[in-house]
């Protein structure tokens, strides 16, 4: 039996496009600009939090109304410009918008933002004019079309994030929830950022909002992990917290994810600095590729309706598609090997037959019987993998591409497969595997 086999006329929905990140294409106050690279790995959606480090001059509620002592109806009490050159940036890949209504995480000792506010009726005003600035031109706005708003972020957390109780949020989160649908009921509002989605404090939130009948029409939260079947797991918790509820038509979003081997506070501990950097170096190289890869793989299956990676931004830390000077790192290619797969019209079935564990795929084909499966090697074995395609009628021209520890999404063969036979390559521990195929024209007779 063949370890990969592609079923050609076993349909299997769509493959859906969850390679989202969270921030846009420039950092360092603007000079490193990957823009272009967003573009040719198709990003879909781009949730914003912790935008622009290491300078947080956009988004923020403080930045964009200052003084809460100010009038929240007089457009002069904010100050946008920041926030709508860093949006337009944004805008231009041709990504979608998820927009963080709240503040930045604050890991110094003391904090200065991550408060409840003084006033919640007004802190929901205040939203509700800057969904009016960009989605309605006030306040010399824009027509954005911006769907989605999130309130706050990582509650559960802690005091980096929310120095108040769980209450304060739910009820932060009611007074919002209602103004924002209020103004227009066609938004989409959601939140709370989970942390942590399997503690207690997810439910209390459920519970609160089933009790009042509040909106909610995505549920946000976040995993990271070495295990992506940790991520599997935590999806289906959530939505089967939110059905049981309920919430039958909330969507589902992980819109924070990432690989992390280690524990997420003592990583950053005195003495844990060489931790930090193999973890982070992960991120970017084949492991981190892998990694990726793998969780892509697995959502499809999974009733995860959104998902981005944290994050897209070219910094030195938590992105993993670039280092801090722009350039593309080992899993920015996954996502882009990850967009051609959405290209595809229809997804189809696959079944691997691995007894050691640890590959995956994903396939899908074309009207033109052209097609493509994406393998991956996380912790697999390391031997010659064989691939089928069952149900194949005419010759296939198969174009391989890898990325590991030596290749960056190189184009490594091209090779002629005839109905019924295998195709075999020896599959890296920690590798992407792109086979790309479309029908051969007929091979000339000998002596022809």
């Amino acid at each position: 039996m063949s370890d990969i086999q592609i079923k050609l006329n076993e349909p299997a929905g769509s493959i859906r496009k969850l390679h989202g990140v969270n921030n846009g294409p420039i950092c360092y106050g603007s000079l490193i600009d990957v823009t272009d690279y967003y573009k040719e790995a198709g990003i879909p959606l781009v949730r914003i939090h912790d935008p622009n480090w290491p300078h947080a001059w956009e988004v923020d509620i403080h930045t964009i109304f200052p003084d809460f002592d100010k009038d929240p109806e007089d457009p002069a009490s904010y100050d946008f410009s920041r926030t709508d050159e860093y949006l337009q940036t944004i805008l231009d890949t041709g990504a979608k918008i998820v927009y963080r209504l709240g503040e930045s995480i604050e890991h110094t000792k003391r904090k200065y933002y991550v408060h409840p506010p003084r006033d919640y009726a007004k802190w929901a005003r205040i939203c509700v004019n800057i969904i009016r600035h960009y989605n309605e031109g006030w306040a010399g706005g824009f027509r954005h079309g911006i769907e989605y708003w999130e309130v706050w972020n990582e509650p559960d957390l802690d005091e980096r994030m929310w120095s108040g109780t769980p209450l304060q949020l739910f009820e932060l989160y009611e007074t919002t929830a209602k103004a924002i649908k209020a103004h227009n009921p066609e938004l989409k509002v959601g939140g709370y950022a989970a942390a942590r989605p399997m503690l207690p404090f997810l439910t209390d939130f459920l519970n609160y909002c089933e009790e009042r009948k509040l909106p909610l029409d995505f549920f946000t939260w976040h995993t990271y992990t070495g295990d992506p079947y940790k991520i599997v797991q935590h999806a289906r918790h959530v939505r089967s917290e939110l059905d049981s509820r309920g919430f039958l038509d909330t969507e589902s979003h992980l819109n924070e994810w990432n690989f992390l081997e280690s524990d997420f506070t003592k990583i950053w501990h005195r003495g844990n600095e060489y931790a930090r950097k193999s973890n982070f170096d992960k991120q970017k190289n084949a492991h981190g590729a892998a990694f990726t890869a793998t969780v892509l793989t697995l959502l499809q299956d999974e009733r995860v309706d959104a998902a981005n990676y944290y994050d897209g931004q070219p910094t030195a830390l938590f992105c993993g598609l670039f280092d801090y000077h722009g350039v593309p790192q080992k899993t920015y290619y996954t996502f882009k090997a990850f967009q051609r797969m959405t290209e595809l019209s229809s997804r189809i079935r696959t079944v691997i037959d691995d007894k050691t564990g640890g590959v995956c795929a994903v396939a899908g084909t074309q009207e033109d019987g052209s097609g493509a499966v994406l393998i991956t090697g996380y912790g697999a074995s390391v031997r010659l993998h064989t691939v089928r395609w069952e149900g194949q009628e005419s010759a296939y021209t198969v174009q391989i591409y890898s990325i590991d520890d030596d290749h960056r999404f190189d184009l490594r063969k091209e090779q002629r497969v005839e109905p019924g036979e295998e195709l075999s390559w020896l599959l890296p521990a920690y590798s992407v595997t792109l086979l790309e195929w479309s029908p051969s024209t007929p091979a000339r007779p000998a002596g022809e």
